[in-house]
């Protein structure tokens, strides 16, 4: 079983490497399979910051807090990168990112409220 302290170094090692990633400038092409491949990636890496986040984080605050948090740092990534001068901020990443944690703060949800 994977410790409390575990997770919470996972989670910000995850939020420092979304955060950075999302500010650097993009310098190699992108090879896209289908259109919407960006908003799946937006989709996974937030399910995922939700996952740790909600292991991490969980037993002391709600799945719903802890999703909130993730949307506000969505939205501020966005924001940034519109200010960037070479990244832009997109509504729909914003919307993949949220659609994310919804899916992963349910998937919690239900199943704490199973037990």
């Amino acid at each position: 079983m994977v410790s409390d302290k575990t997770y919470k170094l996972i989670f910000w090692c995850a939020v420092l490497i979304v955060l950075l990633l999302s500010l650097l400038p993009i310098s190699a092409p992108q090879l896209e399979l289908f259109q919407w491949q960006d908003k799946l990636h937006h989709f996974i890496t937030y399910s995922g910051l939700c996952f740790l986040g909600i292991q991490a984080y969980g037993q002391n605050h709600s799945v719903w807090v802890i999703g909130f948090i993730l949307v506000l740092f969505g939205l501020v990534i966005e924001l940034a990168q519109s200010l960037t001068g070479y990244r832009f901020g997109d509504p729909i990443d914003l919307a993949a990112n949220t659609l994310g944690i919804i899916v992963a703060g349910v998937f919690f949800y239900k199943q704490r409220n199973k037990l």
